[in-house]
């Protein structure tokens, strides 16, 4: 493949700042986007995790390193630039550059299967499109009681899903365990329910909750201490609190810790900030090696949740995806049939590449907007 050109996004969609988790109130979405043309006029699109105030960076570093990089360059196969970024020291320099770097593997994963016209799950080496899927809601919102929070938890189940992950940690103790019982009733019985304490809590605070957690048949604990808290991670997951980590992590050698250590049950990683697909396949090789089991994080647009369904639905070593039902910004890209949810699973969808369109700048029909921030 040769990359004529690479152009650099901005998504953006302002929030009503009504829902919040215990870190952080949403007031706005911003996600910066890479989409490359290959010579023969074949696209693919990318995206860069990035943190909640912060595009800013990332963008920076697509547009004057990567951007830059790709342009007018031959790539014998999509795997080769995050490759090559590791062994120069660029892609896991920084945060911001393992970002940037991870999404121009996910755009040069799209180009690639767009150009030999199959989805990406197949490019992958996967047999099906149908990924195993969590619905990811449950956030604390204003205005926002027990009934509207059962109902949240009833609608996912009749769309489809059969397990679901939500937000503890933020409330006392009592009142979360109120809401915890609240989803449990919408989503009934038999439904696989997660618990996400954004790194709220301490290993005693965490073994308490999580004894308090089991009535309601919640199955594992993401996130209950800060990443670095490695001895208080293993510590939970060998007391049996199955634990899952670490969603931010871009290291992966930090990774390796967590898994030498038999610090997680489920490894967490974004593959907008981890590699794209080329890293997100050497942490679920690794985790898989470990015998733990991996599950990709999602919070942002249809193409980060696209690359999220991609790749579960072709490695087998996923417990789950997550699928965002509160950042499911860009829906409007998704090609007919892709995102649709059955008996548990997601598809991918069957059209080539990610399974989406191409975002153009301008105002979206959801009211978000992109914008070019650079082209090269």
């Amino acid at each position: 493949m040769k990359i004529r050109r690479a152009h650099v996004q901005l998504f953006e969609r302002q929030l009503d700042g009504k829902a919040w988790n215990p870190a952080f109130r949403w007031t706005s979405r911003r996600a910066p986007l890479l989409v490359i043309e290959l010579d023969n006029g074949i696209m693919g699109v990318g995206e860069a995790w990035s943190r909640y105030t912060d595009a800013e960076t990332v963008l920076q570093t697509l547009s004057r390193e990567v951007a830059p990089f790709l342009a007018g360059r031959h790539i014998g196969h999509p795997s080769d630039v995050w490759n090559q970024g590791i062994e120069n020291g660029l892609a896991a320099a920084r945060w911001d550059s393992a970002a940037a770097w991870s999404a121009a593997d996910i755009a040069l994963w799209d180009a690639f299967a767009r150009d030999r016209g199959e989805p990406l799950w197949k490019a992958l080496g996967g047999q099906r499109a149908q990924a195993p899927a969590y619905a990811s809601g449950g956030l604390y919102r204003d205005d926002y009681g027990l009934d509207d929070l059962r109902g949240e938890a009833r609608a996912y189940r009749e769309r489809g899903f059969i397990a679901m992950k939500m937000k503890v940690a933020g409330i006392p103790r009592e009142a979360d365990l109120l809401r915890v019982a609240a989803v449990r009733e919408g989503l009934g019985p038999q439904a696989r329910l997660w618990v996400d304490a954004v790194n709220q809590l301490t290993p005693e605070s965490a073994m308490d909750f999580w004894h308090e957690l089991q009535p309601f048949g919640v199955s594992a604990l993401q996130s209950p201490l800060p990443p670095e808290n490695l001895a208080g991670l293993r510590h939970l997951n060998s007391l049996g609190v199955p634990v899952i980590a670490s969603e931010a992590e871009y290291r992966h050698s930090e990774f390796a810790k967590l898994l030498d250590a038999g610090a997680v049950s489920h490894l967490q990683y974004c593959l907008t900030l981890c590699g794209g697909f080329t890293g997100g396949i050497q942490l679920d090789k690794l985790a898989a090696e470990h015998g733990v089991t991996s599950t990709p994080q999602c919070f942002s647009t249809a193409i980060a949740q696209a690359a999220t369904l991609h790749f579960a639905a072709a490695h087998p070593n996923v417990i789950a995806a997550e699928y965002h039902c509160f950042h499911d910004h860009l829906q409007d890209l998704y090609v007919k049939g892709a995102g649709d949810i059955r008996e548990g699973a997601a598809s991918a969808g069957e059209g080539h590449g990610l399974s989406i369109g191409i975002p153009e700048a301008g105002l979206q029909r959801e009211g978000s907007v992109i914008r070019y921030v650079s082209r090269a």
